[in-house]
């Protein structure tokens, strides 16, 4: 009886779970999906070589914060990130950046992490934010691994060389000045402000490495800044003392931070809702108040006096990115290209403005134009913007209306009720034209790089 048993059940046919489309037996299949193929790996299965991915977010992390406070706008920050992330084997990866701190959330197979970092100070130096992108692009053509990667971004602050500090504090000195005759100030008040605005740039610079707050710094600096300048234009003799106050302190003015947040406004990676008004605000000063032609006593002494301002606003516009650019750090070999582009943009802004359009209308167009310019010469695959539109676009940023906007704040405050409501426009005509001013520039760097590259097949 045994054997016919044992026989009995070794005769029974095997019943295998029957699998669906869905991969669980006694489902419903689904008609519209294919069958899997189950030869490959399951995504929950990670393969061996695939860094921890504690270690993949700490990564993510410490790029996205380098790059965020050395002037990078968010876009950039996101895209770092994620192709940090596709690299090292992620699935998905969500990038939350704020000026404070950046939330980046990552999922690999069954694996999700969450992690979230304080941002510090933020500033602008260019030849860090290359350093960073350099070594992304190592990680994922393969040539370093995660941890190599960590170690390379973690000696990025010390490894990245700088400029001397009195060359910095000159370049800055002759920026501000050329700011100066760029709104007008005579050749008496150009050796003051480059002092003054030299010597706040050497304060500044000690006291950030001191830590004290930035505030605190701003305030020391705007003082001695504008106090050296007036008081050295008053000694020589010229008229535009007030001009050489607001070019002196130009120095504080964050553009590459304006222009960021216009630019991360419009391309949607902020949590900001001010979209509609900065667009409204455009358009209507595109074509708002248009500026007056300047008087001459003849054709041809109009054009030859054209001229003539046209090759000053151009040369000054030069000086003035190319000393910035030595304020942020970019390499010795863009220097002249920094100056062509700021001449290239004040140029076209002045041959707009005489031409009857507004001031945001005018840099709308200019910075349209360096932008383009810039994308096409640079001919790269990357969606991503350049640093040389951004530098050649700071010496359209108006910080002169920002300054008379406050200047006027303060006269309200003093004035009698007589003169209160003159005031109160004036404040608010200058606080317009900044803003429609700022929106115009931040829109048009931004205009480019939102079209798709368009890539061959070969390429693909």
């Amino acid at each position: 009886m045994t054997e016919l048993a044992t026989d009995f059940v070794t005769r029974l046919p095997v019943r295998h779970p029957v699998r669906t489309h869905a991969g669980v037996a006694g489902e419903r299949p689904n008609q519209r999906t294919s069958m899997p193929d189950f030869s490959k790996p399951k995504p929950h299965l990670p393969p061996t070589n695939l860094p921890p991915i504690t270690a993949v977010a700490r990564l993510c992390l410490s790029a996205g914060l380098l790059l965020l406070q050395t002037g990078a706008s968010g876009r950039m920050v996101h895209e770092a990130i994620k192709e940090i992330a596709n690299a090292l084997g992620c699935d998905s990866v969500e990038v939350f950046c704020q000026h404070a701190a950046i939330l980046v959330t990552i999922r690999r197979g069954d694996e999700s992490l969450m992690q979230m970092s304080k941002a510090g100070e933020h500033g602008v130096n260019f030849r860090r934010d290359e350093a960073v992108r350099e070594i992304i692009h190592q990680l994922m053509a393969g040539k370093l691994n995660c941890a190599q990667a960590q170690e390379a971004i973690e000696q990025v602050p010390v490894t990245t060389p700088k400029y001397p500090v009195w060359f910095v504090c000159l370049s800055t000195g002759l920026a501000c000045s050329a700011f100066g005759r760029l709104l007008g100030s005579d050749w008496q008040s150009f050796l003051p402000t480059l002092i003054g605005s030299a010597g706040g740039q050497w304060l500044r610079h000690t006291l950030f490495h001191r830590r004290h707050n930035i505030f605190v710094i701003a305030a020391v600096v705007s003082f001695v800044a504008a106090f050296v300048a007036a008081l050295g234009a008053r000694l020589s003799g010229s008229s535009h003392a007030p001009v050489a106050t607001v070019a002196a302190v130009l120095l504080l003015v964050p553009g590459v931070a304006v222009l960021n947040a216009q630019v991360d406004i419009l391309e949607g990676k902020t949590q900001s809702r001010r979209r509609p008004c900065l667009a409204r605000l455009l358009f209507a000063h595109l074509y708002g108040p248009r500026a007056r032609p300047r008087p001459g006593s003849g054709p041809a002494t109009s054009m030859m006096t054209s001229l003539l301002h046209l090759l000053h606003q151009a040369f000054f516009g030069g000086v003035a990115a190319m000393g910035f650019a030595v304020l942020f750090n970019c390499r010795p070999r863009m220097l002249p290209h920094c100056f062509a582009a700021g001449a290239l943009a004040l140029a076209t802004r002045t041959i707009g403005q005489e031409n009857g359009l507004s001031l945001a209308g005018a840099s709308f167009f200019s910075a349209l134009l360096l932008a383009i310019v810039d994308k096409v010469w640079r001919d790269s695959p990357s969606s991503r913007g350049s640093i040389l539109a951004v530098v050649g676009s700071i010496p359209m940023i108006p910080g002169s209306l920002a300054a008379k906007a406050l200047i006027s704040v303060f006269a309200f405050l003093r004035s009698g009720q007589s003169q209160g409501p003159a005031v109160v426009i004036a404040t608010w005509d200058n606080l317009i034209m900044l803003f429609s001013t700022l929106a115009a520039i931040g829109t048009a760097l931004a205009l480019p790089s939102l079209i798709p590259v368009v890539r061959s097949p070969d390429e693909v």
